[in-house]
Parts: C-alpha cells; sequence; structure tokens
C-alpha cells in the first residue's frame, strides 16, 4: 500500500491486526514511524460502499482472478 501526499509518497506495511474494544485495529509501518489505525463501525460501512462500486469491484475482480500485483 502507498500514501501519496505533497511531501512525498511512502510504503505502508501492514504487520498485523487485532481487536481492541469495538475496533480493528490495524497495524503498520509507514516509513519511520509505526503506526495504529483503528477502525469503527462508520469505517467499515465506509470500505463495504466503496468496495460495491462497480468501478471498485470490477477492478477488484480482474485483480484477483488475472494473478496481477499492481
Amino acid at each position: 500500500m502507498k500514501v501519496a501526499s505533497p511531501g512525498g509518497e511512502l510504503d505502508v506495511i501492514i504487520t498485523g491486526t487485532s481487536v481492541e474494544g469495538g475496533s480493528v485495529v490495524v497495524d503498520a509501518g509507514v516509513g519511520l514511524w509505526e503506526v495504529k489505525v483503528y477502525l469503527g463501525p462508520e469505517d467499515f460501512k465506509f470500505i463495504i460502499s466503496l468496495l460495491l462500486r462497480p468501478d471498485v469491484l470490477g477492478l477488484l475482480l480482474k485483480r484477483l482472478f488475472s494473478g496481477a500485483k499492481k
């Protein structure tokens, strides 16, 4: 995964996941920083609505079944 900003691009490497309270926690490394991303119910609603968009779903299915790495 990659984060792009006016300051440059950084690779995001997911190192683990866990559940804390009512959130899914994603542990990741971003450049020199170790971060925790907390995902709650509103985040999942957004992610599901994003994944169900026809253009995103088409890209996801294409990538899953073509074996593409990008």
